[in-house]
């Protein structure tokens, strides 16, 4: 009887340890979303609460909201980033246009056709993912600048973009063509449907989610590229909003002592990307958890 009770006495001290560590775990977890909220959040609040006031409402009250509310900012951050917006919309969907059929072109062929060396090209291909951009950028810019003359160009920033997302794009479409139904594509080709008809009417269709997340991951990168257009645009009716926020932040502040007008033209240039990922967040997380990201 006394080696039971033993045992029971055993068992509730050890579910007792479990549920104080389980809580502990949980406890540092909560912690630590606390930790990256409060860094994600509060950068956010200062940069609409900051934007919506005047330079004297941000010595008086440099934290808190302030009434009343200045709208003005707004009108005027608009009229110094609708340029730079329009130049930034161009060269972001030329740039995920491209990245999109190349890849999607390339990584079906991977999948759905016999050539010699496929395998090869495939890992040569595949190997690019591994080089840094860093290394490559020198060489690039020498290739833009004297070889193709496409400096002060849309299409020098376009193309290297294009090329350097390719590795990464075909990686995952090649992942998730080959996990479609090769039944599908049988029935497609008794039908009469030739390898390309099949791409249009079958893969394409299946592979919408998939797009939709490389879609938005070439989009969010080339919106906040800065280097490279740096570099090539030197012509400042060309610039990007990357580009030509930072010098108008400068002398805005300079000149007036306040960061309420810049800070209202990064709320402006921000919301273009949330309306996307509003609309498209679904097709984005499917693509997440449908087998891109799964080797």
């Amino acid at each position: 009887m006394e080696s039971v009770l033993t045992v029971v006495n055993d068992d509730l001290r050890a579910n007792r340890r479990a549920k104080r560590l389980a809580a502990v775990k949980q406890g540092i977890a909560h912690l630590c979303i606390l930790i990256l909220l409060f860094f994600v959040v509060v950068p956010i609040y200062f940069l609409i609460v900051k934007s919506l006031k005047s330079p004297e409402q941000e010595t008086m009250h440099p934290f808190s909201v302030s009434f009343p509310l200045i709208w003005e900012n707004y009108s005027l951050a608009w009229l110094f980033v609708k340029d730079y917006i329009l130049n930034t919309v161009v060269i972001a969907l030329c740039q995920t246009f491209g990245v999109l059929l190349v890849c999607s072109c390339a990584s079906y062929a991977f999948v759905r056709y016999k050539f010699p060396f496929k395998n090869v090209l495939f890992i040569i291909i595949l190997s690019f993912m591994m080089v840094p951009g860093i290394l490559t950028l020198i060489p690039q810019y020498q290739m833009v600048l004297n070889v193709f003359n496409l400096k002060n160009s849309y299409f020098g920033v376009i193309l290297p973009a294009i090329a350097g997302a390719v590795p990464m794009g075909i990686f995952l479409l090649n992942t998730f063509f080959s996990g479609l139904p090769k039944d599908l594509f049988e029935a497609a080709e008794l039908d009469g449907a030739s390898k390309f008809r099949q791409y249009l009417i079958v893969a394409l269709p299946l592979s919408v989610p998939i797009l939709a997340t490389l879609g938005i991951m070439q989009l969010l990168s080339a919106w906040n590229d800065l280097l490279w257009p740096q570099l090539i645009l030197q012509d400042e009716r060309m610039h990007t909003i990357t580009i030509g926020l930072a010098p108008f932040t400068e002398s805005y502040y300079n000149d007036f002592l306040s960061l309420g007008v810049p800070f209202a033209g990064y709320v402006i240039v921000s919301i273009p990307l949330l309306v996307i990922f509003f609309f498209a967040s679904k097709q984005f997380i499917r693509g997440l958890t449908s087998g891109a990201f799964k080797m």
